[in-house]
Order: structure tokens, then sequence, then C-alpha cells
């Protein structure tokens, strides 16, 4: 038997099992979606079955976004929709350094299930601020998975593809550990007519490695799901109709109790563990300039306008929706309002040449209460006005926001 003949054999076999796993995988998923809905776990993040299977449930919303969806809030969204009360819950994915490139390699990975469906990209202000990033920024959060589907996409554009690459050559020594991805983004990254013929001819062999990786993804899902001999997957369900007021009220009210040994409207214990201390360097290094010239060479509009490109060309219907500026701080180590505006500004223009709907919270930039730290992580107040964004999104009624509380275009 000749070696073509035994190739063809061999990628017969191997999606022979695919396919069998991949009919296991599904059925599990179907039962067991719901309940994992709201948890953050590294498989949820680090692969690509379970996100495609909260695309297709229709009353899962996926939002994604860094540490601000992982720390615990009695106001997070998946604690004030835990039981479905207008019809839906969010699916959560990221953490950490969870920025725009990482997530495009996430949507990537679940192409063929994301055309027409709503998701929710969360972006940190404090990633806009970043002159320069350190080397292998991208390397914690990015996956073999990911990463394949994004250096190999038969969905997204070559031009796409070959920004992208260009970013991801800041991180060299994530891309060493796959040789086979290394290689094409550098050819992507050189742009030459004979590089890119050569990267077409890799295309066939990538998207191979990356069935491979979807394949491995696939039986660690099954796993991982027979392992949950204690979660139940009957989710309760209980409609309810939730009065948004009297919710911000309420939050309000914890918060101020809660950060009232300092003028920020910060958590108390953030405040004196940490930022306390670190108040007069931000004094002797912070100002309008800064804060200029960092949203000047900064990376994070680039990869957003990247993701955002993406999503167009996979057919998502996305909302970008940011924390704001804790103002009142600023202003105090320096940093005036009008530099903070062109934050706001370049962020719904950058959305705006889109057509992607934006939520920026611009005319809370000056609340004390709405972040619990200078990082710009949501407060008890803060994931309400979140919750009720994120619930408007979901039912298309965004145009009923009230303009005096909610900063937003398209």
């Amino acid at each position: 038997m000749n070696y073509l003949a035994t190739l063809v054999i061999s990628i017969g076999l191997l999606f022979g099992v695919f396919s069998d796993d991949t009919q296991q995988a599904q059925a599990l998923e179907a039962q067991y979606i719901h309940a994992l809905a709201p948890a953050m776990f590294p498989l949820k993040n680090r692969g690509s079955e379970l996100q495609k299977a909260a695309l297709q449930t229709g009353d899962l919303l996926p939002i994604y976004g860094s540490s601000e969806l992982a720390f615990d809030n009695p106001y997070h969204a998946s604690t004030v929709f835990a039981s479905y009360p207008t019809g839906f819950t969010i699916f959560p994915v990221g953490g950490g350094q969870t920025t725009s490139l990482i997530i495009l390699e996430d949507v990537a990975a679940e192409a063929d299930a994301l055309h027409g469906q709503k998701i929710v990209i969360s972006v940190s202000p404090p990633f806009f601020f970043l002159h320069d990033r350190p080397a292998e920024f991208y390397a914690s959060e990015s996956t073999d998975l990911h990463l394949s589907s994004l250096v190999f996409s038969p969905d997204l554009s070559l031009v796409t593809k070959e920004a992208a690459a260009k970013e991801l050559e800041n991180s060299p020594a994530m891309l060493k550990q796959d040789p086979q991805v290394a290689l094409a983004v550098e050819r992507l990254a050189s742009g030459s007519d004979a590089d890119l013929a050569l990267y077409e001819q890799s295309l066939p062999a990538g998207e191979m490695q990356t069935a491979r990786l979807r394949s491995q993804d696939v039986s660690d899902t099954i796993q991982y799901i027979r392992s949950l001999s204690d979660v139940d997957p009957d989710v309760p369900r209980q409609p309810a109709t939730l009065d948004w007021p009297a919710l911000l009220q309420q939050a309000e009210v914890e918060q101020q109790a809660s950060a009232d040994n300092n003028p920020f409207g910060f958590d108390n214990q953030v405040w004196s563990d940490k930022y306390s201390r670190l108040l007069p360097e931000r004094q002797a290094e912070y100002n309008d300039a800064w804060l200029v010239d960092n949203l000047d060479h900064t990376a994070e509009f680039m990869d957003l306008d990247l993701l955002l490109r993406g999503l167009s060309e996979l057919g998502a219907q996305p909302l970008v929706i940011s924390q704001p500026i804790p103002g009142i701080y600023y202003d105090y180590v320096g940093v005036s309002q009008q530099a903070r505006m062109q934050y706001y500004s370049r962020l719904r223009a950058l959305c705006t040449a889109y057509g992607v709907p934006v939520v920026d919270f611009e005319n809370h930039d000056d609340d004390p209460y709405f972040v619990s730290d200078p990082n710009s992580h949501l407060s008890r107040l803060g994931w309400v006005f979140y919750d009720q964004a994120l619930d408007a999104f979901y039912h298309g009624t965004m145009d009923q926001l009230d303009p005096a509380e909610w900063s937003s275009g398209q």
C-alpha cells in the first residue's frame, strides 16, 4: 500500500472516530450546558465545544471578557439571571489577560456556530492604557486549538489573518511551541506573494491539525462532563419581572457601605490592601500626556479592530460593552476628564465603523460607586448596570435605555 493510500485511510479513520465522539459530546452538552453556563473553568475557556454549544441553545448569551467576569459579586449577571427570569442567562468566557486578539482566536474556533448569533464583548479600559506590551503578552490565554483555528481559518479573510499574524509575532516563544503554526504566522506576517502562496499550500495540513486538536477537545469535553457526578443538569427556571430601579438602589446602598474608607468608592479591602499605598506612585506617573500617549500607541485598539472585523466576516451580531474609567480617582492623580473622554470617543468611533452597538458608560465616568478599584472592575452597582444592558441587548430593546444613564452608539 503506498503512502498516499495510507494517508487517505488514516484521515478517514480519524474523522470516523471524530464523528462518533462528536455525537456523544453533543448529547452530553445538550444535557449539561445550562448547568455549566455560569461557571468559569479552564476547559470552558480553553476549548471550543462548550462555547459552540452555548451559541446553539438560544437562551444563553455568551459574554467574552477578562477578570471583571471572574470576580465574585452578588450582582454578577450569572447570579441575577440564574433562574432565567427574563428567559436567558449569560455564558461567561475569559479571565486574566483575555484581550481582543485572544477573543478572536476563540471565535475563529466557533465559526460554524457564530453566524447570526448575538455575543457580547466586554472590554476593560486598562488594556487600552498599555503603551508597550510585555513579551509573550498573548501566551497566558492562548491555546493550541484556538491559535490554530485562527491561523488556518477557512472563514476569515486573508487580510484579517495577515494583520493578526503581525500581532502574534510579539509572542515568539508561544509560536515556537508549534512549528507548523509558527511557519504559517511568519508567512502571513511577511505578506509577500511568495510567502502567501506557500501559506495557501499549507492550509490543508493546517486544517488537518486544527481537526486533530478539535478531536482532542471533543474527547476532553466528554471526559469532563462524565466526571460531573455532583452536578444536577436540571436548572430551575422562574420567570419574573426585574425591578431595575430597585436593584440599582439596593446595589448602590450596599456599595456605599463597603467603600467608606476612601474618597473614590473603591472596595475597602482592595483599597487598604493595595491601592492606598500605590497612590503616590500613580500621582507621580499619571497625567494627561501619559494617557493620550498610551491611547495613541496601544495595540488594543488595533486588536479590537481585528476582532470586530473578524466577527463581521463570521456573521456574528456583537455588542461591545465597556466599564467606565474611575474618573474621580483619575482626577485626583492628574488625568483630566478631557483626556479620559478620548478613550470613549475612540471606542465609539471604532465600533461605529463596523456598525456594532457599544455601551461605554461614559456618563458614569465620575460615578464613585460604579467600579470597585482603579482597574475598573465592576462594583455591585456597576454589575446591575451591566445586567440591564445585557438584558436589553438579548431582547432587542436597547433603544429603550435611558440616555441620561447610558452612553451608547452604533
